[in-house]
């Protein structure tokens, strides 16, 4: 029998639809577009575990995924196995399907869930026509109640408008990376990029910085001003640094994209006992992205082109309507491909094409 609908339910329903439509007309960032929206849906459909990952639009990959509530083993498990192996391809053809959401788990994942405390999960992948823009997932508890026929029907409802809401955060990395790489430009030296410098004092607050380090700061920044309080990732790194009294080292991404390797060292104390703590901020060369995601093999344009179509569920006959080619010249671009990247078959080659990335999709 279908479910019916308490008037609380209906309340409920009707502010946080408001709530996650203010949130995507909002002009945010990609990170601040999926906070917003996970906080907001989850007042509605609670969950002991959420992540909302962006889907990379040429190949349907995981791009990368925030959020919380499962342990270290568990999200490590999943992004280096369950993923790759049997979930990209499910997630992928969801966001195709139409369905935009699924209380169905594979055998990968229920086990995975199972050994995490978990029982139930709701997931929902988000598109624009053909194009993938992202996955939201939500777990509960075994001993919790199902995710219902009004949890599936709200996401559903609200889909359209977070997946317009993600092609615009896209732009809005875009530039926001854009302005970036301008005032990294000017700082690159021997076309290197320089690392920044900072110190910290003993109440947590950056008293001095380089011309270099204002701009990863304010990309590393969840406060307002970057030079007036420093991230909690680097609050919480220079805590445990100054813990242990040695040097510490860390790895963190920006808002931007970009990657940075953090190293922290205390100064000597001055005659009063209190330590600043030095902060070197050096950034990481970007990592190949789609269409480089197939570039690196050496493939051709069109490889490329099949490639991308193919690990995304479409036909070899669709695939060649796109192009404007015969369908034998798309199983032949495809087996060139194949041999390239060395791997057969669209689930290995979804597993192959994330796995080689090399870029860590956990963010916090």
């Amino acid at each position: 029998m279908p479910e019916t609908m308490s008037p609380e339910y209906a309340a409920a329903e009707r502010a946080v639809y408001r709530g996650v439509r203010r949130a995507c007309e909002a002009g945010l960032d990609s990170m601040a577009l999926r906070v917003e929206v996970t906080r907001r849906i989850t007042r509605l459909i609670p969950a002991e575990a959420s992540y909302f990952g962006t889907l990379d639009p040429h190949t349907g990959l995981l791009a990368e995924l925030v959020g919380e509530g499962a342990s270290e083993e568990v999200e490590r498990r999943f992004l280096e196995v369950v993923y790759p192996l049997t979930d990209a391809e499910r997630t992928i053809d969801l966001a195709r399907s139409g369905r935009v959401t699924t209380t169905e788990s594979s055998g990968e994942m229920a086990g995975l869930m199972r050994g995490g405390g978990f029982g139930r999960e709701l997931r929902a992948a988000f598109a624009l026509g053909d194009e993938p823009g992202g996955m939201w997932l939500a777990l509960r508890e075994g001993r919790s109640r199902a995710f219902g026929e009004h949890d599936v029907a709200f996401i559903h409802r609200i889909g359209p408008h977070i997946a317009r809401a993600l092609r615009r955060a896209a732009l809005v990395d875009a530039a926001q990376v854009a302005r970036l790489e301008d005032l990294e430009g000017d700082e690159a030296e021997g076309g290197e990029l320089a690392p920044g410098v900072v110190v910290i004092d003993d109440h947590w607050r950056i008293i001095q910085w380089t011309p270099a380090a204002e701009a990863q700061l304010a990309d590393l920044a969840d406060a307002s001003r970057a030079t007036s309080a420093s991230t909690s990732a680097i609050v919480d790194f220079v805590a445990r640094q100054r813990a242990s009294g040695g040097v510490g080292l860390l790895s963190v991404r920006g808002r931007s994209g970009r990657w940075y390797t953090l190293r922290a060292a205390l100064t000597e104390p001055d005659e009063l006992g209190r330590s600043c703590t030095v902060v070197i901020i050096t950034p990481e060369a970007r990592r190949p992205v789609a269409p480089g995601l197939t570039r690196r093999y050496g493939l051709s344009p069109r490889e490329r082109e099949v490639v991308s179509l193919t690990v995304r569920g479409f036909p070899a006959a669709e695939i060649a309507r796109r192009l404007g080619v015969a369908t034998s010249a798309v199983r032949e671009h495809l087996a060139r491909a194949a041999e390239k990247i060395g791997a057969r078959g669209r689930r290995a080659m979804l597993a192959k094409l994330f796995l080689d990335r090399n870029v860590p999709p956990r963010a916090d």
